[in-house]
């Protein structure tokens, strides 16, 4: 759809009740219902994106992400991408860049870091990333999975849906336990699950 044919259009009201409550008393609603008639999508409907972040996205990049082929593309570009540079077998140390997805990514990561205690998916990922690899890591991380969110939803239209942190708990328990019945295969064993005391 043309920007032409969005004049007067209205952004879809955002289900999470309390961001949208800020977006009002911070008065963001005006600017976020002028991005979504520039760009035909909400963005604001991913968790840990504000408007102040959707501005700097669409700013920087446009509503247009078709001249990257794929999100890892985008996600390269942004460099939020993890890549260790090496020449003669030997790191080097990164050079820092002040360029226009560096200031993207550094939003990104913002946003990130906002998800540390939210109940939705994207916030008991962070909080997996940081039982493990720390916050800094959990932030890199958790922003790379938004940028990816960002891409499927102006490159292809793809609604972002929460499952909730308990849905990705179950889901993450699952595929934990997978793993490791596949691993004790691989090694000749059979796990059993204890039982419960009832």
């Amino acid at each position: 759809m043309e920007r032409a044919d969005r004049e007067g259009q209205q952004a879809p009201a955002l289900k999470n009740k309390n961001k949208a409550k800020k977006i009002r008393q911070r008065r963001e609603e005006p600017m976020r219902q002028a991005l979504y008639r520039m760009s035909g999508v909400d963005l604001t409907a991913i968790d840990g994106v504000g408007v102040g972040v959707v501005e700097i996205v669409l700013t920087e990049y446009g509503s247009d992400l078709s001249c990257f082929p794929t999100e890892k593309q985008f996600v390269s570009h942004m460099t939020l991408a993890p890549k260790k540079p090496v020449s003669g077998g030997k790191p080097l140390k990164k050079k820092k860049r002040g360029s226009a997805s560096s200031r993207v990514a550094s939003a990104l990561r913002s946003a990130a870091l906002s998800l540390r205690h939210s109940q939705t998916a994207l916030g008991a990922y962070f909080r997996h990333i940081q039982h493990r690899l720390g916050a800094d890591v959990a932030a890199f991380a958790t922003a790379r999975k938004v940028a990816t969110l960002i891409y499927r939803l102006l490159r292809w239209g793809h609604a972002y849906v929460d499952e909730g942190a308990e849905a990705y708990e179950q889901r993450y328990q699952a595929a934990r336990i997978n793993r490791l019945v596949s691993t004790a295969a691989d090694l000749g064993y059979q796990l059993v699950a204890k039982p419960t005391n009832s």
